[in-house]
C-alpha cells in the first residue's frame, strides 16, 4: 500500500504536467482555426467587361452571376450586362438591357427571371421602365411600366412571389438648378402573372439610399435612409426611422427606432431572425461614417445596440456567409477631417455579437456588389477605388 502511494505521488507531476500540456495543445489548434477561419483569403478572378458603379449584381438560380447597368468612367450610364460564370471565373458579355441604368433595382424572380426596374439614366432622370432577363434565354423583355418613375429606391421579393418597390427619388419641375429632386413614400407591387405594377400603401416618411428585408414574417422592414428637404440636391438629411409593410393589409406602419440615424448603409437578416444594420452616414451631407450596428428583433419591433465594427464605413458591401458570420468589406469612410476608400474587410459573429478583423481585400471599394456563391465564396466586383472616381471592372473572391 506505501509502495502504492509513494508511485502515485510520483506520477502525479507528470499527469499534471501531461494535462496541462495537452490544454495547450488544444487551445492552440481552437485559436488556430478561429485564426484560419478569421483571416480567409481573397484571390483575383475575370473582370468585369467594363467598370461600373451604382450597378445590380443578381445570382441566377443555375449559380451564374448577372451584372448590369451602371455608371461608367466617362459618368455615362450604360445598358451593358456581363455573366460570371464561377466554373472558369470569366465575365462574359451577354445582351443589353433596352434601356440603360444606375441606381435601380434588380430582383430574382421566383420563376428564375430577374426583374429590373426605375433608375435613371443619361436623358431621364428617374424611369419608370422595367425589364426582364430570361436565364433560359438570354435576352430581355419589356414588361408593365411603373406608375411612378424613380431611382435610389428599394425593392423586395415577398413570400406570394410579388415585388414590393417603394421609395426613392424623382424628378422635380421645374428645377431651377437642373439638380433637384424630390424624396418619395409611394409604393407598387408587380405580378409576375400579369407582368402589372399596383399602386399599395405609403411609407410613414420619404426615403432614398434605404434598405428594405422581407422578415421571417412575411412584412419587409424599410430602414433609415435619405430625405431630401430643399431645392437643392444636397438639401437632405438621414433619419433613424423605420417602417414596416404588411403585406396581407398592404399597409405600411411605424415601428422601432434605430439609435442614429443612417444612409448607404447595410442590413442582413441573420438566422435568428432579426435584421443587422451596420455602418452608413449619420444626419447630413457633412455627417461622419460611423461604426456601430444594430439588431432588429421582429417580435417586439425593438432595435439593440451590438458590437462595432473596427472601421468606420459607407456604401460597402454586407454578405451572409454560410456559417452564419457576416462578412463586409470596403466602402469608403470620412471621419469629419479625413476621409477615403477602403480595402479592409471584417467578420460578424451573431453569436458572440462581436467583431473580427479578416483579410483586405487587394483593392481598394466603394459601391462595389457582392454575391454569394454557391461553393461559399462571395464574389465583390466594381466600385470606385480612390477620388478619381473612375470605376474599376476587377473583381476579386472572398474564400472562408
Amino acid at each position: 500500500m506505501k509502495n502504492e502511494i509513494q508511485l502515485a505521488n510520483a506520477i502525479a507531476p507528470i499527469r499534471n504536467t501531461l494535462k496541462a500540456n495537452v490544454a495547450v495543445v488544444i487551445t492552440t489548434l481552437l485559436v488556430s482555426a478561429a485564426a484560419a477561419w478569421a483571416s480567409g483569403t481573397w484571390s483575383t478572378t475575370g473582370s468585369m467587361s467594363i467598370g461600373r458603379f451604382s450597378f445590380a449584381a443578381v445570382a441566377l438560380q443555375n449559380g451564374k452571376v448577372l451584372v448590369a447597368g451602371g455608371v461608367l468612367a466617362d459618368n455615362s450610364t450604360t445598358n451593358t450586362v456581363d455573366l460570371y460564370d464561377p466554373a472558369t471565373g470569366i465575365f462574359t458579355p451577354v445582351a443589353p438591357m433596352n434601356d440603360p441604368r444606375f441606381g435601380f433595382s434588380a430582383t430574382r424572380l421566383q420563376n428564375g427571371k430577374v426583374l429590373v426596374a426605375g433608375g435613371g439614366n443619361d436623358t431621364v432622370g428617374a424611369l419608370n421602365t422595367a425589364e426582364l432577363y430570361d436565364p433560359t434565354t438570354g435576352t430581355w423583355s419589356v414588361t408593365g411600366a411603373m406608375k411612378e418613375g424613380r431611382q435610389i429606391h428599394s425593392a423586395v421579393l415577398l413570400r406570394d412571389g410579388s415585388v414590393l418597390v417603394t421609395g426613392g427619388n424623382i424628378d422635380r419641375t421645374p428645377c431651377p438648378t437642373n439638380d433637384c429632386v424630390n424624396t418619395i413614400t409611394e409604393s407598387e407591387i408587380y405580378t409576375p402573372s400579369t407582368g402589372q405594377w399596383k399602386t399599395v400603401g405609403e411609407m410613414t416618411i420619404a426615403r432614398s439610399f434605404f434598405t428594405t428585408t422581407l422578415l421571417p414574417t412575411g412584412k419587409a422592414l424599410a430602414v433609415g435612409g435619405r430625405i431630401h428637404t430643399g431645392p437643392d440636391y444636397f438639401d437632405y438629411h438621414a433619419i433613424a426611422w423605420t417602417d414596416l409593410y404588411d403585406a396581407a393589409g398592404k399597409k405600411w406602419s411605424a415601428t422601432g427606432t434605430m439609435s442614429i440615424s443612417r444612409e448607404d448603409h447595410s442590413t442582413v437578416l441573420l438566422a435568428t431572425g432579426q435584421v443587422l444594420v451596420i455602418g452608413g452616414t449619420t444626419v447630413d451631407f457633412n455627417g461622419v461614417t460611423v461604426v456601430s450596428a444594430e439588431l432588429y428583433d421582429s417580435t417586439t419591433g425593438f432595435w439593440t445596440t451590438t458590437g462595432s465594427m473596427f472601421q468606420s464605413r459607407e456604401r460597402f458591401t454586407a454578405t451572409l456567409l454560410q456559417n452564419g458570420q457576416v462578412l463586409v468589406a470596403g466602402g469608403d469612410y470620412y471621419d469629419g477631417v479625413n476621409g477615403g476608400f477602403l480595402s479592409e474587410c471584417e467578420l460578424y459573429d451573431p453569436g458572440l455579437g462581436t467583431w473580427s478583423v479578416t483579410a483586405s481585400m487587394s483593392t481598394a471599394r466603394a459601391g462595389a456588389k457582392a454575391v454569394l456563391l454557391r461553393n461559399s465564396q462571395v464574389l465583390v466586383m466594381g466600385g470606385l477605388t480612390d477620388f478619381s472616381y473612375v470605376p474599376t471592372a476587377s473583381a476579386e473572391l472572398y474564400t472562408p
